[in-house]
């Protein structure tokens, strides 16, 4: 018996070394092959910008000692100090297409270019976290290019997305050198500005953007730069995992802040010393600010009002489209299911170039108004001094057991559902990005497909006797009862066409417990009825005469959002046992459920 236990412990043994052999050859071998793909990433990146000289790779010191690696363009032959277009990203400064898009664009014109990886990203030293270091970095790199022989002293700053969202925090330093920006889909950015919360982008009325931050964070949200590669994605399965806050993890080996966000979203703390954008921050950089109806046209319309509110000039573009596309959908004719009309489309190239001239070079600033916006299902671009538009007014519309009116009804009416966490309804567009799942799409979608479900309240309005064009933000006051002591509500407004086709045009959700405001989590009683307030989301929407506005009310929309299990856990993230919620939707003159619409005049 001794003999045989001896022989099998030798036997683990021997296993136990092989397999520690195997798991160092794996991680060698895939260390040489990433650096074997970062190198051809180089050469092609380097072979598709014509005419340019790149500098030896600078590693710059940070307030606090660590190194970000950083990559100078300069314009072949150039014999003069230059003004500076920066970028600064976590996606590889060597291989991330919008980097070329910038410097191909900017390097003819007589610009230099500096692109640098984040910390914690690729060659930077450090750890990567949205966005606690980024101000101080960014003004720590404008100090080092004014510095520079090449660098006349000024810097402008370009990019989408996370490029935009550095560019934000950088700009709340006010710093000298900085005498332009061009945020684009940079709404992410907004924290707890306007009562917003929504960090990174990542939260919806307190609801996790499950398809977008999880496609996010497990394709790059690792917070070292030897751990950027892909992992095999069962993204259906990761939807589910439960606790939710485990996802990722369930995938990367390494750390993401994925967890971090989930666990800390009560924590007003945490998130003051995150970088993200809140009322105290204040601006005086001349700003372009590009955005898209189906991306985060809200939140980067709020930033825009607080920008000039506390000393900045600019301007905000809204396109129709979706994240970070220029094109707008009008390269395809579509955003969504809406047909839009490709000769409206805008030459960003050169309004971009135009912007960064008149700031740095003296030339002719654009004629542009405060606000820019695309009228959808109008296919027409409409201006403005502010947002909402100042012509624009208040419409409100009831709803009532017989649907959508504009007299408010005056006998009490109610209607229930029950909306099961294992049963979710499936998400059919809206706003998403970075899901790593073609087949979610975005953007206005036909809803016609989950309208039969018998958890989603379906209210319609009779046929409209004249056309509404929507400009500003839509939202909803509820008045609603529900038997668990938290759950979400998810509603919808679509534009339903006389052959019943029922087109979204936007929606927007809350989690129940934030009724009262992010900042004031409140469990429910069982049968209590409650006043809720719920943002659909600003939008410029034109719904014609003969059409019906449509509203759904339901529980869930997934995998867009999160499920919510209705245990009412400190942590929503962290619950395993789901529940159903029996939800009940109260109407009339006691508990007078409504839409506020902001409309335009008419014409």
């Amino acid at each position: 018996m001794e003999r045989g236990m001896k022989a099998l412990l030798l036997t683990i043994l021997i296993l136990g070394v092989a397999l520690a052999v195997t798991v160092q050859q794996r991680d060698r071998i895939k260390a040489v092959l990433r650096v074997q793909k970062e190198r051809l990433q180089d050469r092609q990146f380097l072979s598709a910008l014509d005419g340019i000289t790149r500098l030896p790779e600078a590693r710059i010191a940070m307030p606090d000692g660590v190194e970000l690696a950083t990559d100078v363009y300069l314009p072949e032959g150039a014999d003069a100090a230059l003004p500076t277009i920066m970028m600064r990203l976590p996606y590889g400064k060597r291989r991330f297409g919008e980097v070329r898009q910038w410097a191909n664009l900017f390097l003819p014109a007589g610009y230099a270019v500096v692109v640098q990886d984040m910390r914690g990203r690729y060659n930077s030293g450090g750890v990567f976290a949205p966005y606690p270091d980024d101000a101080a970095d960014g003004a720590a790199t404008l100090d080092w290019i004014t510095g520079q022989a090449w660098s006349d002293g000024q810097v402008g700053t370009i990019g989408c997305s996370a490029l935009g969202e550095t560019q934000m925090t950088l700009a709340t330093t006010q710093h000298p050198a900085l005498k332009a920006m061009i945020p684009l889909g940079a709404g992410g950015a907004i924290g707890t500005l306007a009562g917003s919360y929504g960090f990174f982008g990542m939260f919806d009325g307190g609801i996790l953007n499950l398809a977008s931050a999880f496609g996010w964070f497990v394709e790059a949200g690792g917070k070292t730069g030897d751990r950027m590669g892909m992992p095999a994605v069962d993204y259906a399965r990761g939807h589910r995992v439960l606790p939710l806050r485990e996802a990722v993890a369930q995938f990367r080996e390494d750390p993401t802040d994925f967890s971090t966000y989930l666990d800390e979203f009560d924590n007003a703390e945490y998130w003051a010393q995150s970088g993200f954008i809140a009322e105290g921050d204040t601006f005086a950089t001349p700003f372009l600010m590009v955005d898209s109806w189906f991306d985060r046209a809200g939140e980067s319309l709020a930033l825009a009002t607080h920008m000039r509110a506390t000393g900045a000039t600019g301007t905000i573009v809204i396109l129709p489209g979706l994240h970070c596309d220029l094109s707008g959908g009008f390269a395809d004719g579509a955003v969504g299911d809406l047909p839009l009309d490709p000769e409206n489309a805008r030459d960003f190239d050169a309004l971009f170039l135009q912007f960064m001239d008149a700031r740095m070079k003296g030339g002719s600033p654009p004629d542009l108004p405060p606000v820019l916006y695309y009228v959808l299902n109008e296919d027409r671009w409409r201006e403005a001094d502010s947002w909402p538009p100042s012509d624009s007014a208040p419409r409100t519309i009831y709803l009532s057991g017989d649907g959508l009116t504009t007299a408010a009804p005056q006998q009490p009416s109610r209607l229930t559902f029950v909306s099961d966490p294992m049963n979710p309804v499936p998400s059919l567009g809206g706003t998403m990005c970075c899901t790593g799942e073609a087949d979610l799409r975005a953007g206005p979608l036909f809803q016609n497909p989950i309208e039969g479900r018998d958890d989603l309240l379906v209210l319609t309005s009779d046929p409209l006797e004249q056309a509404i064009t929507l400009a500003g933000p839509v939202t909803a006051t509820l008045f609603v009862k529900t038997d668990v002591p938290d759950t979400d509500l998810v509603l919808r407004l679509t534009d339903v066409d006389p052959e019943g086709n029922s087109l979204m045009i936007h929606e927007g959700s809350l989690r129940l417990r934030y009724r009262q405001g992010m900042d004031q989590p409140e469990l429910m009683q069982p049968a209590e009825v409650y006043e809720v307030p719920v943002i659909l989301r600003d939008i410029a929407y034109r719904v014609p005469e003969g059409h019906r506005l449509r509203l759904h009310v339901t529980g869930s929309s997934f995998p867009r959002l999160a499920r919510n299990m209705n245990g009412g856990a400190d942590n929503p993230y962290a619950e395993t046992q789901a529940q159903p919620a029996t939800i009940t939707l109260h109407m009339g003159a006691e508990t007078p459920s409504r839409l506020r619409l902001t409309t335009l005049p008419p014409g």
